[in-house]
């Protein structure tokens, strides 16, 4: 069972409220950060908005050993905050409404991401995958859109590189696919979600995990790849082409995405310059995703 309190206050005074109870023993706490989205060349941007009221929620767990006294949790909240009883306000949740369900994906193609836990029968090919920490859950659009161009082709043989991995959603993809070997790259450290996503589809053992910015920290990578997938922004693409040029093989395939109907294409010109065609391409609400082949023998 789970108790939630609840405050409200200012976004920049939430740093201090955290410290404060968590010097108190309450650490189960959290909040939904106010972001504003905006456009800009690069796709969007984001930015927090500081002085507007968020809603602070801490979480005690009751079990047998530990019972929760709530008027006693609450009078204790309120001493710490030094605020009236009043401003805390609380509500008993189950542990089912404490975990939203990760939904099941249709991918429109047979194909579906199913989460760990679901006892669901599909009817189709599934993906099975627990939802992330990193980015790439599998619910947004440039992650479905690659998914859909990925598990289309027979990639048995095939060594892809997966740039910018998360979860591993298109690693796991790929080897689903035939791929004979994945190197999954991050710039954070993805890989014990990677691999446990790997083993729930049992293609772990054709998947390494790399970590680190292979434009900025060295990071080394042996041989060529057939196909590499870049699932990021269209500046870091543009960055990225002098890179990917150098570790694809002749003829080999770039799945690029995170791209935007603003600047899509004028990142693909610089890699048409550099002697690549676009074989598909495919446009999701503003987001765009192509599949490029190399013309170099």
């Amino acid at each position: 069972m789970l108790h939630e309190f609840t405050i409200s206050l200012v976004h920049n005074q939430v740093d201090e409220i955290m410290e404060k109870l968590t010097l108190h023993g309450y650490y189960n706490l959290y909040y939904e950060q106010p972001i504003e989205q905006f456009t800009e060349e690069n796709g969007y941007g984001f930015h927090e908005r500081l002085n507007t009221d968020v809603d602070l929620k801490i979480i005690l767990e009751e079990s047998e050993e530990r019972p929760v006294h709530v008027e006693q949790a609450r009078r204790e909240i309120a001493s710490i905050l030094k605020v009236g009883k009043e401003a805390i306000h609380y509500q008993f949740i189950t542990t089912q409404d404490w975990q939203q369900p990760f939904p099941i994906i249709d991918l429109q193609n047979g194909w579906y991401i199913k989460p760990a836990h679901s006892e669901e029968d599909i009817q189709g090919r599934v993906i099975s995958f627990e939802p992330p920490r990193a980015f790439g859950s599998g619910l947004h659009g440039t992650t479905q859109d690659c998914l859909r161009f990925i598990l289309r082709e027979d990639l048995r043989g095939k060594k892809v590189l997966d740039l910018g991995a998360g979860a591993g959603l298109l690693s796991i993809a790929s080897a689903l696919a035939g791929a004979e070997q994945i190197v999954a790259v991050d710039i954070e450290d993805v890989e014990s979600e990677v691999l446990y996503n790997a083993g729930l589809n049992n293609v772990e053992n054709r998947i390494s995990v790399k970590q680190g910015d292979v434009l900025y920290s060295g990071l080394e990578l042996d041989g060529l790849f057939d196909w590499i997938l870049v699932n990021i922004a269209a500046n870091e693409i543009k960055e990225l082409h002098a890179f990917l040029d150098s570790h694809l093989v002749a003829g080999g395939k770039l799945l690029l995405s995170g791209m935007v109907e603003w600047n899509y294409e004028e990142t693909l010109a610089l890699y048409i310059e550099e002697d690549y065609e676009v074989d598909q391409i495919s446009h999701s609400d503003e987001w765009v995703t192509a599949l490029l082949k190399s013309k170099k023998e």
